[in-house]
């Protein structure tokens, strides 16, 4: 008798699972036959509900680039590493000797006033004559791209990733056209300076793009210009020299006197904090997801990846941890295989998802979803903000997405909420030769769908 109950449950249970798979089935197809996308396309679509079963899948199994929904799996590990508490801190320190050390942190986001307000803590707080400045940049390495980051991708304006970290390593230029149109005239705004090769022509429309020699500090512009641009950034080629350019003006503007020759050296474990200037992994993460950042997902990526190796090797001394990307990748694979995923079933090179080397499949993405210790409403951009700003503005409030977009590929990532507050979990990847506003627009149809389906299913 109990097994007939048993039975007729089980089967109960698995007519109801199908019953609500295919409600979603039908329409979602719907959606991607009306764009004929099995002519020219390679489609993936994982979607679960909260107990990580099935509602819909189209190749799920397919190994694609994940572009930059990677970085919302990376920063779930990074923030399990470091612990949502944590603050990075651009500090100087004092030895014996009255040498201070300036120990950087990693933070991307650290800004010209913020160093200014660091300087003037250490005039503030540190008395006496100060004999050397030393930069301890041993936070992370000095590779600017991972492997797999193409020209065509980061092109122009993928400042370099350093250790050396200011104002987005990047300065203002102006572009300003006579009133005839007959003469172009480019102002630096910044006290680093570039020696521009000037190959625009003044043409029709504005189209052009910056190539960096780094050899020479030169740039080269090359395209068209129809109208004045103001404020274009341009990547700085050398992040150390326009670090410590920008770090000497703050300590002068502090009326601080010392040689304004920077050296470079680990600080001794024994050296004293005197000022500090902090800011909290929290607020890095969330315009990391938000805007969709590159070079602050490595760098977070890297730090996290050096104190993880750290911890793992129960090594005290944090003066010599070294993030790296390698780093970073085995602390990726760990937090996955500890949360019973398969690390085989991945291959990462970089923390952003703009290496072309990168490659999972979107039922992975999907279970990793659910089992991550992630607030998808603090950190990801909802309906018609951030990355999504002009996106499924309808349900805001009832997605938080990660978007990822490389040359020939889109994807979509993260989870739906009902009006009841159920959640859903849906990873998409589209390989595609089609018009890229095309391509997003069916993106938002499907999850549309789903939200729609899905507040049915409730009611």
């Amino acid at each position: 008798m109990f097994k007939k109950v048993f039975l007729s449950l089980l089967i109960f249970a698995c007519l109801q699972l199908t019953g609500l798979a295919s409600n979603f089935s039908g329409p979602i197809n719907d959606i991607l036959t009306s764009y004929d996308f099995d002519r020219d396309s390679v489609i993936s679509i994982s979607v679960k509900d909260k107990d990580s079963e099935s509602i819909y899948s189209k190749n799920p199994y397919k190994y694609l680039n994940p572009a930059s929904t990677l970085k919302l799996f990376t920063m779930a590990a990074a923030l399990n590493t470091l612990g949502s508490d944590y603050k990075f801190q651009t500090a100087f320190y004092k030895d014996k000797n009255n040498n201070i050390y300036l120990k950087l942190s990693g933070d991307p986001l650290l800004k010209t006033a913020d160093i200014e307000k660091l300087a003037e803590n250490l005039k503030k707080n540190h008395k006496g004559k100060i004999n050397k400045i030393y930069i301890d940049d041993s936070v992370i390495d000095m590779v600017p791209y991972p492997n797999g980051w193409m020209s065509d991708d980061i092109w122009p304006n993928a400042p370099k990733i350093s250790p050396y970290m200011i104002d987005f390593n990047t300065v203002k230029v102006d572009f300003f056209l006579s009133e005839d149109k007959k003469d172009l005239r480019i102002i630096q705004k910044d006290s680093y300076k570039f020696s521009f090769v000037n190959k625009l022509e003044i043409g029709p429309e504005t189209d052009f793009t910056f190539l960096v020699d780094d050899l020479h500090n030169t740039v080269n512009i090359e395209g068209t210009i129809s109208k004045n641009i103001a404020d274009r950034p341009v990547p700085v080629t050398n992040p150390r020299y326009f670090f410590c350019q920008k770090m000497n003006t703050a300590i002068n503007k502090a009326g601080i006197k010392f040689s304004d020759k920077f050296l470079f050296a680990k600080m001794p474990n024994d050296a004293v904090l005197i000022a500090k200037f902090e800011r909290p992994i929290e607020e890095i993460v969330k315009f990391v997801l938000q805007t969709s950042d590159n070079i602050g997902a490595e760098m977070l990526f890297k730090v996290a990846g050096g104190i993880y190796t750290q911890k793992k090797a129960a090594d005290t001394n944090t003066s010599l941890v070294l993030g790296t990307t390698q780093n970073g990748i085995n602390m990726f694979l760990d937090y996955y295989k500890n949360l019973g995923l398969d690390p085989k079933q991945v291959r990462i090179n970089d923390g952003s998802g703009v290496s072309r080397y990168n490659a999972m499949n979107v039922d992975w993405m999907t279970d990793a979803l659910s089992k991550i210790d992630f607030d998808f409403e603090k950190y990801l951009p909802t309906g018609g903000v951030g990355t999504l700003d002009k996106r499924l503005r309808e349900i805001k409030g009832s997605v938080y997405l990660k978007t990822g977009t490389l040359f020939g590929s889109s994807s979509l990532v993260g989870i739906i909420k009902t009006k009841d507050n159920v959640y859903y979990y849906a990873s998409n990847i589209m390989s595609y030769n089609r018009n890229k506003s095309l391509v997003k627009a069916a993106e938002d149809e499907i999850i549309f769908e789903i939200y729609r389906r899905a507040n049915d299913e409730q009611n």
